[in-house]
């Protein structure tokens, strides 16, 4: 199934049943009167996250989602029955944004909801109440009340879903620098694999797990290039999935680096992340070179001595070699981070 992370689509909630204006007449009840119930409410439509979808790809393909309406109200005192409600699932990490034209035709959005968690449901659109039927208009000086209410109609709204991809590590690095070979080794994630720019065209998810059970969602980002902020090569229909991480493992290939000064190789996307949000260029970095088996030992000790004190990997993910020291290191940031959040929780209470 293709990835898709935006669409835009119409909800309508469930109109509520009329109420019933019924006169009662029975043979033993010679003065009958009023007996016509109310109607039953309308259905609300409700977005509901899932971690069983990673796609927008069906809101591609149907636009319009409405709930049913409530049943009519009866006589004999018989209520209408409320519609159910419309549960529409969404991938974990979707925001619903609704889309309103003013007087002028502008265009404006509004965030509703951002579905960050497996289950979080959100009533975007409520079903409209029944009319009361006419038992509720009887009264001293009118016993036999001819009238009832009509139902309330439902809501309607044009929405834009956008997914933002959730995980705790984004992979960030230009196309080809084996970022796809890199989950494959650590996960059980299969992206599409070969020797050309941009043969990840979607983000990829995997999943590492450490020996207490712990998981580690891994997203390779599609390879950025320079002037990515502004649209260049896949431009920022990728970085946007960048938001969502915790910390990003920056990845170059040993044979594009300039030998003299590799670390130069991270300043360019490190720029278009801050020129796209100045935010995610401050998250926390692991810094990591790939590709070492296509080097001499000599090559690759000049590179080391060239990187002075700061701290960088050097891995083949294609061979395994530094592999298991980076996922130490990606787990103690991981690790790292969560207790600084849960501190931070524990303060603010």
């Amino acid at each position: 199934m293709r990835f898709v992370d935006e669409a835009t689509i119409t909800v309508r909630s469930g109109k509520g049943g009329n109420g019933c204006a019924s006169l009662r007449r029975e043979a033993n009840r010679p003065k009958g009167g009023p007996d016509g119930g109310d109607g039953g409410k309308g259905g609300d439509v409700i977005m509901r996250a899932s971690n069983r979808l990673m796609t927008l790809y069906d809101f591609r393909l149907r636009r319009l989602y409405e709930a049913r309406n409530g049943q009519p109200g009866m006589g004999r005192d018989k209520y209408g029955k409320a519609a159910d409600d419309l549960y529409i699932d969404l991938p974990v990490g979707t925001l619903v944004y609704e889309v309103t034209e003013d007087e002028n035709g502008e265009r404006h959005e509004k965030l509703l909801t951002d579905l960050v968690s497996d289950g979080t449901e959100f009533v975007i659109c409520n079903g409209g109440e029944g009319g009361r039927g006419n038992i509720h208009f009887k009264s001293s000086t009118n016993r036999t009340p001819r009238f009832a209410e009509e139902g309330k109609p439902g809501e309607e709204k044009h929405l834009r879903l956008e997914l933002k991809v959730l995980a705790d590590v984004g992979l960030l690095g230009l196309p080809n620098a084996g970022k796809s070979t890199f989950i494959s080794k650590v996960s059980a994630a299969r992206p599409k694999i070969a020797a050309y720019p941009f043969t990840t065209l979607v983000p990829n998810l995997g999943v590492v797990e450490d020996e207490n059970f712990q998981h580690m969602v891994i997203a390779d980002i599609p390879g950025l290039i320079e002037g990515a902020s502004e649209g260049q090569g896949l431009g920022h229909t990728f970085l946007k999935h960048v938001e969502r991480t915790r910390f990003l493992v920056h990845i170059l290939a040993a044979e594009d680096l300039n030998r003299e000064n590799p670390l130069d190789g991270y300043d360019m996307l490190n720029e278009e992340l801050e020129c796209f949000n100045k935010d995610m260029s401050k998250k926390p970095q692991i810094r990591v070179i790939n590709k070492i088996d296509t080097l001499a030992p000599e090559e690759l000790e000049q590179l080391r001595q060239a990187c002075g004190d700061t701290t960088v990997f050097f891995i083949s993910a294609l061979t395994g070699q530094g592999v298991d020291a980076l996922l130490d290191e990606m787990w103690r940031q991981l690790r790292a981070l969560e207790t600084a959040q849960q501190e931070a929780g524990d303060h603010e209470q």
